[in-house]
């Protein structure tokens, strides 16, 4: 019988989904009974949910699950297929490093420059942002590694065990 592994990615996922309908719950029952909203669920929601887009990104790259043109793509030849599956990865890993890049930026800007603070809870607002370029580093990692996965499969290679989580 094989066991699956658990991924980071997913764990993370699930727990921040989690404190997401917790808070969203909480929120809701205070609404209900007090006729006020905590302010500071809006901030924390908010960053969950880009953290979770991002984590969804690289979970779909993985399963291979992400977005694709199959009735287009099978209709190509191996060669064009590995042009088509290398083209779109180093597209996706300049989008990615652009989304980096400009996250780091306005991380360092926020820590050295404007030392802004978010209004209900008063953290510093580079921390809601550290998410962003680390899960976007995970999302090239599998971005990477699905990529390989393809290209194995078109030289007809048995996929090894950097690929599905079994």
């Amino acid at each position: 019988m094989k066991q699956r592994r658990f991924h980071l990615d997913e764990l993370l996922g699930a727990l921040f989904l989690g404190i997401m309908a917790v808070i969203a719950f909480i929120n809701v029952i205070n609404r209900y009974f007090f006729k006020q909203s905590f302010a500071f669920t809006e901030e924390i929601t908010v960053s969950l949910f880009v953290w979770i887009t991002l984590l969804g990104i690289s979970i779909a790259f993985r399963r291979g699950s992400n977005l694709k043109m199959s009735n287009l793509f099978d209709k190509f030849g191996p060669h064009a297929k590995r042009v088509v599956l290398v083209s779109s990865a180093i597209l996706g890993i300049i989008i990615f490093c652009f989304i980096i890049y400009n996250s780091v930026r306005e991380i360092y800007r926020n820590i050295t420059f404007y030392h802004t603070t978010s209004e209900a809870l008063g953290i510093p607002t580079w921390i809601y942002s550290l998410g962003t370029p680390l899960f976007s580093l995970v999302v090239i990692r599998e971005l990477i590694a699905s990529t390989i996965s393809e290209l194995k499969k078109l030289d007809g290679k048995p996929e090894s065990d950097s690929g599905e989580a079994v």
